[in-house]
């Protein structure tokens, strides 16, 4: 077995990932929201709150996993490729926690994403001949179809930051994602798969599921529909706070929303199935360690 670390621009995911018969299954998980990229718009850096949220969460991770007993793979993701202080923040991380990150281009994260995703489909039994995978970030938003990648520097924190309220982002999403949309249209595909926190909490959200009580194995394979966007939207809206911590996780609220403006715009032109996947960049990168690919893919 091997741990599978993924530091986002968001989240930070850890996972305890075994082999069998060229499936990989997480045995144990663990997330905690980080918001790496909050703030890195105004100065290029990783803030302080940022760095203290993030070490925090690694000290609560230690408790759960030994880092010494398993051999572990550790990326970081967009929030990292634009700080200028990661290298040092990185460093520290090793000194206190052995923890060895690499901070990944965006057209290799798409590439493991791809793959995470690809082994749950296969452990689900989903035929997955023809299908475009979408990972909506923090700070950047990758799409693949499992044979051409590409990464987008908008996600949900930048966009959040950026324009503030609901009606801003409304008015400007389209030209946020309109490359994005553009190459998404350009695919042939059966359906379409969206994995990261925003759609898995829109599937948790439409099965009736309160933030600490997530299953993935309820979310994976949960269908979405283009209304649902709409409706899902409206009902976090008018949840007050207190509820919305419970429903999606304590301050999530409105970047959940902003995920759900940035999500529906991309998607409202598509006519095929859309479903929810939990696996992601955390597994993605233990597929391709055990497939013998990880350095191979790290290189683009």
């Amino acid at each position: 077995m091997i741990i599978g670390i993924d530091l986002g621009s968001n989240t930070l995911r850890i996972a305890l990932i075994k082999h069998e018969n060229g499936i990989c299954f997480v045995e144990k998980s663990f997330e905690a929201i980080v918001g790496s990229a909050r703030g890195l718009r105004e100065n290029m850096l990783i803030s302080d709150e940022a760095k203290e949220r993030i070490f925090n969460a690694l000290k609560l991770a230690k408790e759960e996993f030994d880092f010494s007993l398993f051999e572990h793979i550790a990326v970081a993701t967009a929030a990292f490729r634009i700080a200028k202080n990661s290298d040092i923040i990185f460093k520290q991380i090793q000194e206190l926690f052995g923890i060895k990150f690499q901070i990944i281009s965006g057209d290799s994260e798409a590439r493991y994403i791809n793959l995470g995703v690809k082994n749950a489909l296969n452990r689900l039994e989903i035929p997955n001949k023809n299908y475009v995978c979408i990972d909506l970030g923090g700070a950047s938003s990758e799409i693949s179809d499992g044979n051409t990648f590409r990464s987008f520097k908008f996600g949900i924190i930048t966009f959040f930051e950026e324009f503030k309220t609901i009606k801003d982002m409304s008015e400007n999403v389209s030209s946020v994602v309109k490359q994005a949309k553009e190459f998404l249209s350009s695919f042939k595909k059966d359906f379409i798969v969206l994995t990261s926190g925003v759609a898995t909490t829109m599937a948790a959200l439409k099965l009736g599921i309160d933030y600490d009580d997530y299953d993935a194995n309820l979310i994976n394979g949960c269908s979405l529909d283009i209304q649902d966007f709409t409706d899902l939207k409206q009902m976090l809206i008018e949840l007050c706070d207190d509820k919305a911590d419970i429903v999606v996780g304590k301050n999530r609220k409105m970047l959940v929303v902003a995920g759900m403006i940035l999500l529906k715009e991309l998607l409202k032109d598509e006519s095929v199935k859309i479903i929810t996947i939990d696996d992601g960049l955390r597994e993605g990168i233990v597929v391709a360690y055990f497939k013998r690919e990880f350095d191979k893919i790290l290189k683009n």
